[in-house]
């Protein structure tokens, strides 16, 4: 206890960190886990990362205002990490919304357990596949390890020119990602659809007096379930590259971070 006690205020930096990544990252920050259990699992977490990162914290500050802005720099750090990888993770709900309304699904919304808010039912979906890919590859465990791997890199958060510069390239880059893993998780049931419109068109103007309207809706949901249905593995694969493109992106950005 004494020894505890003799090392708090550089544990509470440690401790900092990691809550700030638990409140952002994917499926740590889920509203459906309690405050509460985010705080007691940040402390066991840093009670096992402090003694490998204690030779590497900043110099107490003797003031109690100085000490405060410390542990507020540590806190962001963590939301930043954790956001940069969160960037990556919105495109698989994006990916839903790109052929919700195509399919036919634009009206049916639920609750999205993560997110706590009512969203396409394609999209929710998708999100859910990509926490437990996220879970099974282990993912979760890696975004520790980058986490304590921080701790070597920057030891106090100061916006320079440098590093704001380098936060904007590394936002850019996450949101360019972004956009392209949505576009590719969507490609598959979006052409396919496409195709079906073409050949909705075609029919129309071929048999005037045939109804295509009203054989458009099921056929759509039909064609765009199965197409789904069909892509799972393609899909699966996807999100496993989009999650390790927003750990990588995380982990360049702290390598990469200017020395103070």
């Amino acid at each position: 206890m004494e020894v505890f006690l003799e090392h708090f205020q550089s544990f509470l930096f440690v401790l900092a960190r990691l809550l700030g990544l638990f409140l952002v990252a994917p499926f740590f920050s889920s509203d459906s886990i309690s405050f509460t259990l985010k705080m007691i699992f940040s402390f066991m977490v840093s009670l096992i990362v402090y003694p490998i990162v204690a030779r590497y914290m900043p110099n107490i500050p003797g003031h109690m205002v100085n000490y405060g802005i410390v542990v507020i720099s540590e806190l962001l750090i963590g939301v930043i990490i954790g956001f940069i990888v969160s960037i990556v993770f919105a495109s698989f709900q994006m990916a839903g919304e790109f052929f919700n309304n195509q399919i036919g699904f634009g009206y049916t919304e639920i609750l999205d357990p993560i997110t706590q808010t009512s969203l396409p039912a394609i999209g929710t979906i998708k999100s859910l596949m990509a926490t437990a890919i996220f879970l099974v590859i282990g993912a979760h465990r890696f975004l520790i390890e980058t986490i304590a791997f921080s701790f070597e890199k920057i030891q106090i958060l100061s916006f320079t020119a440098q590093v704001n510069k380098g936060l904007l390239l590394v936002l850019q880059e996450s949101i360019g990602a972004m956009f392209v893993v949505a576009f590719k998780i969507a490609l598959p049931v979006m052409g396919i659809l496409f195709l079906v419109s073409l050949a909705e068109g075609l029919m129309g103007k071929a048999a005037q007096q045939m109804n295509v309207m009203s054989l458009s809706f099921p056929l759509k949901v039909f064609i765009g379930t199965l197409t789904l249905i069909a892509t799972l593995t393609f899909i699966s694969s996807q999100m496993v590259q989009g999650i390790q493109i927003s750990l990588d992106k995380a982990t360049l950005m702290v390598r990469e971070w200017p020395k103070p």
